[in-house]
Formats: structure tokens, sequence, C-alpha cells
């Protein structure tokens, strides 16, 4: 009798198991988030109830097998209907239960925690800031000349185009290494402050030398602001649903860098006055504020560990290095031929201190001095990459080649055809509007899994046809003619210009994905991991894209300004340099008026010509992708992984 009671009692544990386990993965409740401490900034969820199920079936398969088959103490006796009854439940019901725990355990679709309006206010409110610092990476670029003009300084000139970026440059790798230890929302916000603050001091600067100064600061805190946002979305969106957002991440940041001269152009213009291209950050930033504060979660990457043992996991030295060489190197850039002569000692010096910087940081790296290899700055492991190498190249190369023709066609429109800023803004539009339906398709090509090593190698051959053309123009060129290089560089460069971004995505390596330090990885079963050293794969590619620009532009405007000086020295020998410098920039219209024709039209030829020789670097840079992209290996990347 006791045994039958047994018999009974695990065969209804056995049924409201069953029945449960049934009734669980038809909800599509069988997959549980769990959030262990992060290692590094990694978002991770794990599926531990089909695990689970499977394990406890295996069990009370076993043990009621034992049940079913052991012995009874009472004498053998013909079973009646109402014993063999529960015995033919237990034999149906095991079998039945092995059945169930032999299947693999099914995917479900993950949850995310915000959703509805909420959602959509974080996606707008964080894709908006994107946005406004893409505007400011180049909405001085037309308007730079009336700047001047208001403000004097025009022997520090070379730093108005570059100054933003500086910032940006010394501070992605910080900032990368940052989100891997603090709070990603107080982050993202104190980022979003500096922005403001430099925003505010660049529209009341009342000198030039505050003008760059809140450049530089706003450029720092720009940075900040887009790894931010990668940040944010990484943790907040679902494994289908980031490829999406980063992917719209990276379009808004291209159309903002192609449309910023023109939105400056319209304030220069305007009675709000250039200053107000800077002021409307405070506006539409303190609009959007309270989604800032309240409505955007936290995320703690290492919750269990004190504020100051985060701060002791910041690679000090290699920051210091790293700031000290790239300012160093722009510097020198910047002074030589424009403030300084090339052989003095003011250019020479910023140039051996980069080198020696350079060198000193590269041996801290590598010897890990007062760091860790999971803390260093720069991941050594990507200089064994060579996929990973070429695709920073390939960065540098499309964003140079991309963005000089921003910065120059304005000019040349202002010199020939005495445009105002605006006008020579909406002359950007045949290159803005390539260049975003470019970017726009390209990332749709690539979130279908295709092939990325020939967008590359396309993009660099029309770059490559384009920088030619362009080098070739004349005072007499037509519009027509200019329209049609831009749309070809449009083309060109909207192949690649936000393609790395997704691209390096494709070469993680599993055994790096599966320790949690390796690059970003999207697959139709996995969730992003964001993770310190995925994270500087993002501000790697980050840090291509603004060296690449801000040393392209410095080199750039050095190569315009010393040639065109150099010649017109010779042809208008009564007049001073400064004057002439004025003159060349567009500062001076009244100069140009009082030159009789025949100087003027050598003027202008002069002041073209040289213009033309800033397109050399475009197709040279366009030449290195080339060899680059030949380097790529011919693969697909998964679906999932694109951006």
């Amino acid at each position: 009798m006791q045994t039958r009671i047994e018999r009974l009692y695990a065969i209804t544990w056995l049924l409201l198991f069953n029945r449960t386990l049934r009734l669980v993965r038809s909800c599509g409740l069988a997959e549980l988030s769990t959030h262990p401490e992060p290692k590094g900034l990694q978002c991770v969820q794990a599926s531990i109830l089909p695990c689970n199920f499977h394990h406890a079936a295996l069990v009370l398969q076993h043990s009621l097998s034992q049940i079913v088959e052991a012995p009874t103490m009472a004498p053998a006796e013909k079973p009646s209907l109402s014993d063999a009854q529960p015995t033919h439940l237990i034999a149906h019901d095991v079998e039945s239960l092995a059945s169930i725990a032999s299947e693999p355990p099914s995917e479900l679709p993950e949850i995310r925690k915000l959703r509805g309006l909420k959602w959509f206010l974080v996606v707008l409110s964080i894709l908006s800031s994107v946005l406004l610092y893409a505007l400011d990476n180049t909405i001085t670029a037309d308007v730079i000349p009336v700047i001047v003009r208001d403000m004097g300084g025009i022997d520090k000139l070379p730093w108005l185009s570059v100054s933003f970026m500086i910032g940006g440059v010394c501070f992605v790798l910080p900032f990368g290494s940052m989100y891997a230890l603090f709070d990603a929302k107080k982050l993202y916000i104190t980022c979003i402050l500096l922005f403001l603050i430099g925003s505010a001091v660049c529209g009341a600067a009342p000198n030039i030398d505050a003008f760059i100064v809140g450049r530089v600061i706003a450029g720092i805190g720009g940075i900040g602001i887009y790894l931010g946002v990668m940040t944010l979305l990484s943790c907040n969106t679902t494994g289908k649903e980031k490829p999406m957002y980063l992917g719209l991440v990276g379009l808004i940041f291209g159309i903002g860098n192609v449309i910023g001269p023109l939105i400056g152009g319209a304030f220069a213009d305007s009675s709000a006055t250039w200053r107000w291209g800077f002021y409307i950050n405070l506006c539409l930033i303190g609009l959007l504020s309270p989604v800032y504060l309240f409505l955007i979660p936290s995320y703690r990457p290492q919750p269990g560990r004190t504020i100051l043992t985060r701060f002791a996991q910041i690679d000090a030295p290699g920051t210091v290095l790293s700031i000290g060489c790239l300012v160093c190197l722009v510097m020198g850039v910047n002074f030589g031929g424009t403030l300084y002569a090339w052989k003095s000692a003011a250019t020479i010096v910023p140039f051996v201190l980069a080198v020696v910087l350079l060198a000193a940081f590269v041996f801290q790296q590598r010897a890990t001095f007062l760091t860790t290899k999971a803390s260093r700055l720069f991941p050594a492991t990507l200089l064994r990459d060579r996929e990973a190498i070429l695709l920073f190249v390939l960065t540098a190369t499309f964003n140079s080649a991309g963005f000089i023709p921003i910065y120059y066609i304005p000019t040349y429109f202002q010199f020939t055809r005495g445009d105002s800023p605006l006008q020579s803004g909406v002359r950007l539009l045949p290159l803005i509007i390539t260049i975003t339906f470019m970017i726009m398709v390209n990332g749709s090509y690539l979130s279908k899994g295709g092939y990325y090593m020939p967008w590359f190698l396309a993009g660099s051959l029309l770059v490559l046809v384009a920088g030619v053309l362009f080098s070739l123009i004349d005072v007499n060129t037509s519009m027509a003619h200019i329209y049609g290089y831009s749309v070809l560089l449009g083309i060109g460069s909207g192949c690649g210009m936000q393609s790395g971004f997704s691209v390096i995505q494709a070469i993680t390596k599993p055994e790096l994905m599966s320790s949690g330090i390796a690059f970003i990885m999207i697959g139709i079963s996995f969730q992003i991991m964001l993770s310190t050293e995925s994270m500087h794969q993002v501000a790697d590619i980050s840090l291509a894209q603004l060296l690449s620009v801000s040393l392209a532009l410095s080199i750039c405007g050095t190569i315009f300004v010393n040639t065109a000086l150099e010649s017109l020295q010779s042809l208008l020998v009564d007049y001073s340099r400064t004057e002439l410098q004025a003159a060349l920039l567009g500062l001076s219209g009244e100069f140009l008026a009082s030159l009789d024709s025949t100087q003027r039209a050598q003027t202008l030829s002069i002041i073209v010509e040289s213009m033309a020789k800033v397109f050399i670097p475009v197709y040279v840079a366009a030449a290195v992708g080339i060899g680059a992209s030949l380097g790529l290996r011919m693969v697909k990347m998964a679906p999932a992984v694109a951006m």
C-alpha cells in the first residue's frame, strides 16, 4: 500500500512538471534574463530556464524510472485495471518528458525594457545629440571668413577648422575606456554638459582665442556624446534591433557632417548671425534635457567596484602621452608656413616632441607600464589583425577625401562667383545628397549580408577620378562641371565613409568573443556584447575618422595658404603679408576691388590654382584606399552584423 502511494505521489509531480513545462514553452516564458557582473562594458543575456528544465527532466526521468522498476515487498498478484493505469501513465509521461528534454532550447524573442512613447523619446533625444555633434564638425566650413572678420586673429586661422576635431581626437580613446568603467548615463550627460559649455563659449566669444578654446571643449564633449550613444543603444536594444539603431547613428552622423556648412551659412547670412549656430545647441539640448535626466536608463558596467577602484583602472600615462603626441602633431602641421617658417624651431620642435611622445606611448602600451593589459588605452591585439588595420586605413582615406571638398568647394564659389556663405553652402547640395544617398544604400546592402570589399574598392576608384578632376579646376570651370565632379565624389565617398563602423564587427574572432573581450558581434542568436575591447574597436574607428580629417584639413590649409601667399607676394610686392592673407581668405573684398582688372584676374587665378592643389591629397588618399581595399578579404557580412 505504501509503495502505491509513493508511485501515485511521483506520478502526480511528474504530470504537473510535464504539463507546466509544455505550458511554459508554449507561452514563450522559457527565456529569462540574468545580469551577472559584467566584465568591462558588457551586456549579456542568458537563457537559463531551458537549461534547467533540461537537466531537471533528465533527473526526474532517471528517478521515476527507478520508482517504476523498483521491486515491491508485497507478494505478486495480478494487477487490476486501476493498478495498471498509473504504470501506463508513468511510462507515457517519462517517454514524453525524455522527448521534451532532448529538444534544443527554443529561441524566443528578447524583450526590450523601454517601449512605446518612452522609448521613442529616448531614441529621438540621443540621436538628436548625435546630429548636433555632427553639425558642429563642419558648421564653420564656409563661415570662417565671417568669424575672422568679426573678431580678427587671422594669424590663428588654421586652428578654426581643426580645433573642434583636436578635442575629439585626443579624447576618443580615453572616453572609450571610461564607458567601460562608469555609469554610461552619467558619463553621457557629463559629455553633453561639456558640449554645451563649449558651444556657449563659442557663441559668446569676444576674441578668436576664446572661440578656439570653446571649439576644443565642444569637441571633447562631442566625441563623448557619440560613444555614449553607441553604448546606450547597445545596452538597451535587443540583438535584432541593434543593427538598425546603430546604423541609424552612422547615417545621422554622416548627414550632419555634410549639411553642417549649409546650416552655418544660413545663420551667417541671417540677422541671427553665426553666433546662433552655436547657441542653438543650448536651446535644443535644453528642450530634451528631461528625457536625458529621467527616461534614459542607467547602465553600470562594474557595479561591484568602488569609484576609486574604477578610477585606478584608467590608463593615465597612456592618456597623457597620446594627447600630447596628437596635439604636438597638429600644432606642427598648422604652424608650418603660416605662423612660423618651416625651418624655424617653433615648427620643428612640435614634430620632434610628437615623435618622442609617440615612441614613449608605444613603449608604455607594449610594456603595460603603470597599467595592465586589460586597462591599457590602445588594444595591441588590433595591431595583429590585418583586416582591422586595413579598415582603419580605409576609414581614414574615405573621410579625408570626403571632408576636404566640404571645406573648399564653398570657398571656390565665394571667390569665383562672389557667393555669400549661404549660397556657397547651397552649392554643396549635389555632394550632400549623393553622399547621404550612398550611405543609405551601402548600409541597406551590408545589413542584408553583402560583400563589403567591393564597396571600398569601387568607392576608392570613384574618389580617385573625382579628385583628379577637381585638381584640374580653374577660374573658368563651369558650375555644371563642379556639380558633376561633386556627384562623382559623393558617390565614391558614400561607399565607405561610415562602412568602417559596421564592417569592423565582421572581423570578430569567435575565441575572443567567447571571453567577452573582442569586437562587437551581432548574430541571429547573439546579442551585441560591448566590452572594453569592443568599445576600443568603435573608438579606434572614430580615431581614424577624426585624426584623418583633422590632419587632412591641416595639411590642405597649409598647402593652400603657403602656395598662394608665395605666388601673391611675387605678384603684389607692395602689399604686406597680412593684407595678402586677408585677401586670400576672402576677408577683404575692397582689396580685390582696388586692383586693376589684370591684377585681379591674376590674383584670382593664383588663388584658384592653389585651391586646386588641396585636392591632391584627395586622390592620393583614394590611391591608398585602392591598395587597402585589395588587401581585404572577399567575404560576406552576416546579415545581423551589418549596421
